[in-house]
Formats: C-alpha cells, sequence, structure tokens
C-alpha cells in the first residue's frame, strides 16, 4: 500500500491550561508518517516517535511524559521500497518492514552515527552506556544511593524511552490523568544524538516541556529544620540572621506548623493510628494555636520582612474530623459531617482534588503561605494504573498555581520520573550527616541533569545521626552555594545545629563569606536559569555535556560545570592530620582558566592537582568569562539589580546576555523580558567593553543603571574612559571614578547610571603587564595573612627566626593600594621575597612541627629546595676521631656544605660524594635548585663523641626562678652535641635542664661569653657562676668577660622553661674568633 501523511483531526480542547500556549501535544502532520498500523513522527532530526496499534488507533493526548509534540518539522524524506519504509532524516534513517505487526529486532531499525561507528538500533537493545538519571529520595543514604534510575544521556549516543504504559492527560480545561485506551500497542521514542548530549536535552525538553523556571527569590537561602518553631522562635531567629548579617530569603517550616499532638491521638501514651491506618497527626491541615496563636498576624510578618512561607505537608491520611476544614471538605464529598468519616485522599479523584485545593489548601495560601513541601512518604500506586502519586501531587499542585496564574508556579517536592522536570524544586530527603554523604551530593545532582531535573535541594549539613564536625558543616556550606538550591536542614536532636554563628568564630566567617557569594552570583544564577529553560541544560550539570569526546570529562565524578561559565569541583573530604589544606585533583579543559580563591591563571588541557584550604572553594572560569553580580543584600530582591557588577575574567574576548524578567511570574512566556548584551575584547594593551541598549521590556524594568566592573588579576590601568570621558582614579570606592583592590589584585571602575536604552562604552588602557604575572598571588597574600595570625598565637622566637619578610608579605595587598605607581617592581619582587619567608618558615617548621602543615602550603606557590637529608643517623660517637658523612640525594637540586660551622652558600663545598671529617664538627649543608629558585635554610648536624659533647639531665617541675637541681631527681639523662633544646624529648612547658661539659681554651686571652634564654639561664666556668640570666622573662641575652688560660676546663648549664616560649643559646667570642656557638667550635 502506498504511505500517506496521517491527516490529524484536530479534536483536542486547545485550551486546556497546562498546555495552552507553551505546549500542544498533537503533532504537525507534516511530521507524520502513516503506515498501516503504525505510525512514525519526526519530532526533530535525532528523535523519532514509533507507534504500533493492533488496532490502528493512536493516542494524541499528553502522556505524563511528553507534553508537546507540535514542535518544528525537521527536514526528511521517506519512501517504499520492496515493501520496506524509509525514513531519513540529516542523522538517522529508518527502515520498517511494512505490515509486520508490532515492533521488534526482525521488522524494525534505526541507522546513525555513534562514536565514530555505524550503529543500527533494534527493539530490545541494551542500552550499555548509560550515564543514569536520579532516584525519588536519599532517605537513610549515607554515602551513595544503591540504584539510580537511567537517564536520556548514553555514551551509546541513543536512549530509548518506552511510553506504552504511561497514562495520558484527558482534554478538559484543568487536563487531568486517565488510563491509555486498552488497544495493543506500542509507543516508543528513540534518541539518537551520537554525543550531543545538550542538543538531546533540548530535544527532550521540548517535547516533554521545558525545564520549570523557578522565580528568583529560591536563589537564595532557605531555612529549613524539623522543630517545633513557633511564632516568637522564628521572629527570634530572623533577628539573629541580621544581628549576624547573613542573608535569607525562604522559611520552609516542618510539619509541626499544624496540630500534631491531641488528648486522642494517643493511647497508654502510644499514638494511635488514624482512620486512614496513619500515625495520627502526622498528617494536618490546621495551624497548631499553640505555637502560632495568629498564623495570620504572622504570615503578614513574615510578607512584610519579605521572607516567603514554605508549610511541609504528609497528606496521606487524608482530611481527619479534627480539621478545621473538616466540615466543608466532608460537604463537598458526600460525606456527613456528623458521621466523623474521614475523608480519604485520592489525589487521581478530580472531585477530591479540586475540592482538596479550594477548601483546605486556599484558605491558608491566602493568609499568606508561598508554597508547599509535599514531603509524600506513603503508597507508590494510585487506582488509575501507571500512575505515581509523588508524580501526580505535584502535578497537581504545581498546575493549580498555573490556573491562578498569580504568581510563577513553586512547589517543593520528591521526584516522581520522567516529566516531572516540569514541576520544581526537588527535596531529596533525609541523608545523615557525614562525608560520605556530603561526598556523593555533587555527583547525584549534576546527573540529574540527565533526566532534566535540575533543581535538587539537598539537606545541607545532614539530616540525622552524628552531629558532625565544623569542618564538615564548612564544606557542606560550600558545596551548598554551588548547588541548584541553597536549603540548610536538619533534625530537632540537639546535637544539629544549623545556625552558621553558633560555630567556632573562623567557620562561622568562611560560611558566612559562602553566604555573601551565594547572593552576589543571584544575577548569573538567574540568568543560567533561564538558560535552562530554554535549552533543557541544567545549571548544575555533568563536564561531559560540554566536553563529550574528552574522556577527562567522565573521570572526576563530583566536577561538574556551573552554568556555563565555571567548573565547580567542591571539596567532599577532612582536611588529614594537622594540614591545613586538602590536595584536590581538577580536570580543566584547554584554554585558561581563572581559579577563584587563589587567583590562579591555570593553563587547561590537562588534571591540574592544587591544595585548597577551609576557606578555599575550588571554582574555575573561564577565561573571557562575564559573571553578572549584585551587591550585597539581606534578600535578594531587597533592592533593584543597580548598580549591576559585572566581572571580566582575563581573557581576549568575551560576552554576556543578561537575562531580566519581573521575577516571580509567568508574563517571561509571554514576551516579557529583556536582554542585556554585553561584550569586551582587548585589542593590544585596550580593553574595549560594551554595554549594548536593553533589548525587550517588562513591567518594573530600569530605564537607568550604574555599572560596577571588576577585573581580576590585573594590573592598575593608565586611563580609563566611559563614553570618551576620562575617568579618575579614586583610593576609595565612588561612581565616576576608578580604584584597586590590593589583597585582590583586582581594577574596579564605578560607571555612573546612563539610560538602559543607550550604549555604554568603556576603555580601559593597560601597561605592556603579562597578567599571567599576578596568578595565585591573591591566594598568596590570604595565606600569609592567615599564616601571619598563625604565627602570633603560637611560638615564635624573633631572634632566632626574623618574622619581618612574613609581616610585610602578609600586607602585600595594602602596600600596592598605597604604591600603586610602583606595582610592577613590587610584583617582579614578589617571587623572592616569597622564597626569603619561606626559608624562615621552614627552618623554624623543623624545631617547631606546629608549623610545617603551614609551610607545605606555602612552599606550593614558591620556589625553594627542601632541606638535605643526612644519611648518618647517629651524632654520638663512642670514640673515633672521625666520623663518614653522607647525604641522600633526591632530585637535580645540588647540595653545598661546610664543616667550619659557617652558613654554606651556592659558593661553598659541593657534595658530590661521602666524606670524612674529625669530631667534634657541626656539618652545615643546604640544597640548591638546578635553575631559578631559593636555596634551602640550613639543615646542621653535630657530630662528636662522648668526650666532646655535653651530657644533660632532664627535670620536671614549674618555676619562676632557677631551682637547686642537686636537690632534684633528673628523669632522664643522654648526650648531645649542643645547647639545642629540640634534641631533647621535653615537654613544652614546666622543665629544667642542667648541661655538663668541657671546652679547650685554644690559647692564653681574653674571651667573652654570651648566655641568651626564654626563661631562666646560668652559665659556669670551673664550677663558678659567670652569668646569672634568671627568672621568669621573655628571649634575654646576657654576656660578660673573663681572662683564661690555655686548657682545658668544665663548663655547666642550668636552664628552665616556664609558660609560654622556650630558648637557649650559649656563644662566645674573642679578639680573634668572631661570635658563634660555644658548641661544637670549642
Amino acid at each position: 500500500m502506498k504511505t500517506k501523511h496521517f491527516l490529524i483531526t484536530i479534536f483536542l480542547l486547545a485550551s486546556a491550561s497546562l498546555f495552552a500556549q507553551e505546549y500542544n501535544p498533537i503533532a504537525n502532520p507534516s511530521a507524520v508518517v502513516l503506515s498501516e498500523n503504525t505510525r512514525f513522527t519526526v519530532l526533530s532530526p535525532r528523535v523519532i516517535r514509533m507507534e504500533w496499534s493492533e488496532d490502528g488507533k493512536f493516542v494524541d493526548n499528553a502522556s505524563l511524559t511528553f507534553v508537546n509534540r507540535n514542535v518544528t518539522v525537521p527536514s526528511f524524506t521517506k519512501k517504499e521500497t520492496n515493501g520496506i519504509l524509509e525514513i531519513v532524516t540529516d542523522l538517522v534513517k529508518l527502515n520498517y518492514k511494512i505490515g509486520s505487526g508490532k515492533f521488534s529486532d526482525k521488522n524494525l531499525s534505526v541507522e546513525f552515527i555513534a562514536n565514530g561507528k555505524t550503529i543500527v538500533w533494534k527493539p530490545e537493545m541494551p542500552n550499555n552506556g548509560n550515564l543514569m538519571g536520579t532516584t525519588r529520595t536519599l532517605d537513610g543514604v549515607d554515602g551513595a544511593s544503591k540504584e539510580l534510575e537511567k537517564g536520556i544521556i548514553s555514551r551509546d549516543g541513543w536512549y530509548l524511552i518506552d511510553d506504552t504504559e504511561r497514562p495520558i492527560f484527558d482534554n478538559s480545561e484543568w487536563a487531568w490523568v486517565k488510563s491509555r485506551p486498552e488497544n495493543k500497542s506500542q509507543d516508543l521514542y528513540l534518541f539518537a544524538y551520537d554525543s550531543d548530549y545538550k542538543m538531546a536535552l533540548k530535544d527532550y525538553t521540548d517535547i516533554a516541556g521545558k525545564i520549570a523556571m523557578p522565580p528568583r527569590f529560591a536563589f537564595g537561602s532557605w531555612w529549613s529544620r524539623y522543630r517545633e518553631y513557633s511564632d516568637t522562635e522564628l521572629r527570634d531567629l530572623v533577628g539573629e540572621f541580621k544581628m549576624h548579617d547573613v542573608p535569607l530569603d525562604v522559611f520552609v517550616i516542618d510539619m509541626d506548623w499544624h496540630v500534631k499532638s491531641l488528648p486522642e491521638f494517643f493511647k497508654d501514651g502510644q499514638r494511635q493510628k488514624d482512620q486512614a491506618g496513619e500515625d495520627s497527626g502526622w498528617t494536618g491541615f490546621s495551624w497548631n494555636k499553640n505555637l502560632f496563636p495568629s498564623p495570620e498576624k504572622f504570615l503578614k510578618w513574615t510578607d512584610e520582612e519579605n521572607l516567603k512561607t514554605c508549610l511541609n505537608l504528609h497528606p496521606a491520611s487524608g482530611i481527619q474530623p479534627y480539621e478545621d476544614a473538616y466540615p466543608a471538605m466532608a460537604k463537598a464529598m458526600g460525606i456527613d459531617p456528623a458521621t466523623k468519616k474521614y475523608v480519604p485522599f485520592d489525589i487521581t479523584d478530580k472531585k477530591f482534588a479540586t475540592n482538596y485545593m479550594d477548601l483546605v489548601l486556599r484558605p491558608i495560601e491566602k493568609s499568606g503561605v508561598d508554597f508547599w513541601w509535599l514531603d509524600w512518604q506513603q503508597w507508590g500506586s494510585t487506582d488509575i494504573p501507571g500512575v505515581n502519586p509523588t508524580f501526580y501531587l505535584n502535578y497537581v499542585h504545581y498546575s493549580d498555581m498555573e490556573r491562578q496564574d498569580k504568581v510563577r508556579p513553586l512547589i517543593f517536592h520528591r521526584w516522581g520520573g520522567l516529566g516531572n522536570h516540569r514541576y520544581q524544586i526537588g527535596f531529596s530527603g533525609d541523608t545523615h550527616v557525614t562525608w560520605e554523604s556530603l561526598n556523593y551530593q555533587p555527583y547525584f545532582t549534576s546527573t540529574a541533569a540527565n533526566v532534566g531535573f535540575g533543581y535538587w535541594s539537598h539537606d545541607i549539613g545532614g539530616h540525622q545521626g552524628d552531629a558532625g564536625t565544623a569542618e564538615l558543616y564548612t564544606r557542606w556550606i560550600q558545596w551548598g552555594i554551588f548547588s541548584p538550591i541553597f536549603r540548610t536542614h536538619a533534625t530537632a536532636a540537639p546535637q544539629h545545629e544549623r545556625r552558621i554563628w553558633a560555630y567556632p568564630l573562623d567557620n562561622f566567617l568562611i560560611m558566612r563569606e559562602a553566604y555573601l557569594l551565594r547572593y552576589a552570583l543571584v544575577p548569573y544564577l538567574y540568568n543560567e536559569a533561564h538558560n535552562t529553560y530554554k535549552t533543557g541544560v541544567s545549571t548544575v550539570h555533568p563536564m561531559y555535556y560540554d566536553y563529550p569526546k574528552e574522556e577527562n570529562a567522565y573521570s572526576i565524578a563530583n566536577q561538574y560545570m556551573f552554568g556555563r561559565d565555571m567548573i565547580v569541583n567542591p571539596i567532599t573530604k577532612p582536611l588529614d592530620g594537622d594540614n591545613v589544606a586538602v590536595q584536590q585533583e581538577t580536570w580543566l579543559p584547554e584554554g585558561k582558566w581563572y581559579e577563584y580563591s587563589t587567583g590562579s591563571i591555570v593553563e587547561g588541557g590537562k588534571k591540574v592537582t592544587m591544595p585548597f584550604t577551609l576557606s578555599d572553594i575550588p571554582v574555575f572560569i573561564k577565561e573571557g568569562a562575564i559573571i553578572p553580580m549584585q551587591t550585597k543584600m539581606e534578600r535578594t530582591d531587597e533592592k533593584p539589580l543597580n548598580p549591576l557588577i559585572l566581572s571580566f575574567y582575563p581573557g581576549k574576548k568575551g560576552a554576556l546576555k543578561l537575562y531580566e524578567d519581573e521575577g516571580n511570574n509567568n508574563n517571561f512566556k509571554k514576551g516579557a523580558f529583556t536582554y542585556t548584551p554585553v561584550t569586551s575584547e582587548y585589542e593590544g594593551n585596550t580593553m574595549n567593553i560594551v554595554i549594548a541598549p536593553v533589548e525587550g521590556s517588562f513591567s518594573g524594568m530600569l530605564t537607568s543603571r550604574g555599572y560596577e566592573l571588576r577585573f581580576p588579576s590585573s594590573f592598575p590601568p593608565k586611563k580609563v574612559t566611559v563614553n570618551g570621558q576620562n575617568i579618575p582614579y579614586s583610593d576609595e570606592a565612588k561612581v565616576g571614578h576608578w580604584s584597586y583592590v590590593g589583597d585582590d589584585l583586582e581594577t574596579r571602575v564605578y560607571v555612573p547610571e546612563f539610560p538602559t536604552n543607550t550604549k555604554v562604552s568603556v576603555e580601559l588602557q593597560f601597561s605592556d603587564y603579562d597578567q599571567q604575572l599576578l596568578s595565585g598571588i591573591k591566594g598568596q597574600i590570604k595565606y600569609m595573612k592567615k599564616f601571619e595570625e598563625f604565627r602570633l598565637l603560637n611560638y615564635w622566637n624573633d631572634g632566632l627566626y626574623s618574622p619581618f619578610e612574613i609581616m610585610s608579605l602578609s600586607q602585600f595587598g595594602q602596600n600596592l593600594e598605597y604604591n600603586l605607581s610602583d606595582i610592577k617592581k613590587e610584583i617582579d619582587g614578589f617571587g623572592d621575597r616569597w622564597n626569603n619567608a619561606l626559608s624562615t618558615i621552614q627552618s623554624i617548621s623543623e624545631a617547631h612541627k606546629v608549623y610545617k602543615p603551614y609551610y607545605n602550603l606555602l612552599k606550593t606557590y614558591g620556589s625553594i629546595a627542601e632541606k638535605p637529608e643526612f644519611q648518618n643517623i647517629e651524632s654520638a660517637l663512642m670514640s673515633e676521631s672521625k666520623v663518614k658523612v653522607e647525604f641522600l640525594q633526591e632530585g637535580m637540586d645540588k647540595i653545598y656544605y661546610t664543616t667550619d660551622g659557617s652558613v654554606p652558600t651556592r659558593n661553598s663545598k659541593l657534595y658530590k660524594k661521602p666524606f670524612k671529617v674529625r669530631v667534634p664538627a657541626r656539618i652545615n649543608a643546604i640544597a640548591c635548585p638546578l635553575d631559578n629558585g631559593s636555596c634551602s635554610s640550613v639543615n646542621s648536624k653535630m657530630f662528636f663523641n662522648k668526650e666532646t659533647g655535653l651530657s644533660y639531665s632532664l627535670y620536671k617541675g614549674a618555676w619562676d626562678k632557677m631551682p637547686d637541681f642537686n636537690q632534684l631527681t633528673a628523669i632522664t639523662k643522654g648526650y648531645v652535641p649542643d645547647f639545642d633544646l629540640n634534641k631533647i624529648k621535653h615537654d613544652s612547658d614546666d622543665y629544667g635542664l642542667v648541661y655538663n661539659g668541657f671546652i679547650n681554651i685554644p690559647a692564653d686571652g681574653k674571651y667573652t661569653f654570651y648566655i641568651a634564654s626564654d626563661d631562666g639561664s646560668k652559665f659556669y666556668i670551673n664550677n663558678q657562676l659567670l652569668i646569672d640570666n634568671d627568672g621568669s622573662h621573655g628571649f634575654e641575652e646576657k654576656s660578660t668577660e673573663i681572662t683564661l688560660k690555655k686548657g682545658r676546663l668544665p663548663i655547666r648549664v642550668e636552664y628552665f622553661q616556664g609558660k609560654y616560649g622556650q630558648g637557649l643559646s650559649v656563644d662566645f667570642s674573642s679578639d680573634k674568633i668572631a661570635k658563634t656557638s660555644l658548641f661544637p667550635s670549642f
């Protein structure tokens, strides 16, 4: 028979509210090919709907998954040859054996290219490369979910959705679910996309419905906790948010808002089942007046505070007799209220659902509730086969808000399966408070994009179990601000705390900074949300969408794209031991990337491993990106987006098209929105920025606007003009001027207001300096500041370890602002100064291990050789007069050494092989890089035999002046080569030492002896007190001169350490010998 286009009779009501204007389930007749009992609809070059029906009747209704088949008809051809129907688009070729009945691998095939190979798809072919989708809930999960549903995206290059069993919608004004006709049929959708994952999702959301765009406020912070909050407590809580300068937009009030406990709910102290067989009080629709005496006034207050309010619902028990709405609801459902028989919950019953919305929920909404948390946790089926109650509850609530058309629909709910992406926001469930749970959430969230579910909201901080650590909560907050919806939550258990100001100060400040960054990025988030709506690509999506041919894009599970311009790789593991940073591996695609926390400009095309401290979030911004931001706000829409902050990241050129609309209605679907195009481009050393006139309009749009333009990792410009007018420098933020933020190495231009319908041109002329010179210095300044704070709280002997370079570098950014004209000179010298400071920190970290973790972090940004290590383990020899000295040599560093106690340099002896020296001897050694970089600090080892060394006795006690050690018992004794306190194991406080040894006076003459200590010390020669430096004090030095005869003399040093700080040095000098250590020089 001849194949013909199926002429579809339009019999569906075009005004069904769900599909009006936006969706039409009936395909364009030009896209349809009918052949006997089969129908093929070409929906895109890569998507074909394939139907078979035993009776030749086909379904044109929307299904729960597919609601819009009336899309642009792609180019395709069809023909019959020898009983084979062939349909060919630009990308696929379908063959079907005409009249052969139900689809099978014997009569149907689709040919296309995937992964460079020709694929012939047939029914029942396994999809082995599926990259998975999402799941209904993470309730009780501690780590990874046991099973995810399959997603649209697969490395096989195709995916089949079998819609055969999915129920359909009727054609009423409020489209309602119904079963499919009971004929034998097949309804298949084949997506054949090779590796064009983004187009696959565009096709999917074109026919399955757009990913719903949340209102703007949804991108602020949400407060949620399972707790019996009262009106007063919530008011107090808002006061605490304000007091601690933490922004907030949404209150999610858990189930305790409603009546949860009445006397009749209990028997013998045990909670009883209600008429529905559920726990009494679990379902509720009536305010608990004990906690909220006047719900109307409470909601009036939240409205005045510009806070959105969401109430929890567990509706499974229906309307019980004690509910306020029971009499009206019972009557409406044909139940005599006098019988006290409950109204069963049946969301698929349109009569029940209509009355439920109108009589039960509408009065609460009118009093000021903004949206509902649909926390369905009961049965998984309904009276209509294939209808999931989770999915349909979401649909009813969301479409009810659409029907009212007052605000942009928003619900908070659990995932109900394919098609649920049309109804946002998702609640992921009650996870455990563990690192394992945190570690799973980034992957889980980005992977949900594979089914278009772009707005998961997690319990940030975790829901149940142990309290967790401050570090864990801090990292969870940092992940949360780069998740789709930022909502903290926990149970009411006393160990759980979600108020960030209740944590240690350092953690609080880091978390508050994260909150403020989230709010600053709201314009970017909203812009990306609109892109999600248009393209079907979620803001948080896997790396492989953008780089499908790169194997590395599949290799790091927790790394994801955050919009079109950022890569985020959140830290989801704790610091190891005493380390102050986590080493995190990130794959960066080709091009340059700006790491936000450190200001590092990193070349991509490889995996990079970088250290990140607790205050850092690994965020990499694409070269040339223009990121829209807003000024500090308490609420997302506290004030107009004026000025608009635009951050221009290093790169030759960039472009942005900033989307804006009214924020909380659906007028954008009717064209009420604007775009503001922004471009940037370097020409030589001049950067030209054009903010084009606004395109479009909406009610309340700004007619004039100022701008704050930021240029991270930039040198100060030589000249700035706006629309041809010179903009002068100011050392403070001031409209009509430019300034420079030294800590961030960032130029900022404060552009005055201009009409938004006119072009604004900004030109910055820079010196011919390479921006790469500034790479990482932002992080270095930050880390050195933190180290300086740490240093001041720990032992540091200024006499032994000069802190001045450290002090200066910690203020490097501020000093740049004071001396902008010298910035190139300062930057050129920064590396050497950094290495000098590193050398000091390296040196002290050997003696005081508390500094080692910071040294390990700071050396990442320097070039310094590590101290050479001696192969020799023992220093004390029994009676030998010579010792063989050998170093462990690793890498290409060269080792230089001295044997006379002097400090080695590159001009000292170069170590080539082991050598022998006479003891006693102090060997000082340094390692130096082969090329540029600083030599290490000195590693010193004293070799001696016990006859030429010092014996010591260690005592334990608390003193403020020297005790009589003859009256005390030593806790340990031994031998050491010198007076280095670190060569003896002892407590940090409250101990004493007595050293005894001999010195050889080389010639008759005058000698000066010095003893410096923190706390007290005494120096004896020939058992006579020569220097008294006793008492509790800081590091102080005393000296005296004495005439001595040549020969061997006994010496004794007594020392005690009280609280805080410690140190001891003993030196000598003469007219022929410069001041040097007493041991081993004598």
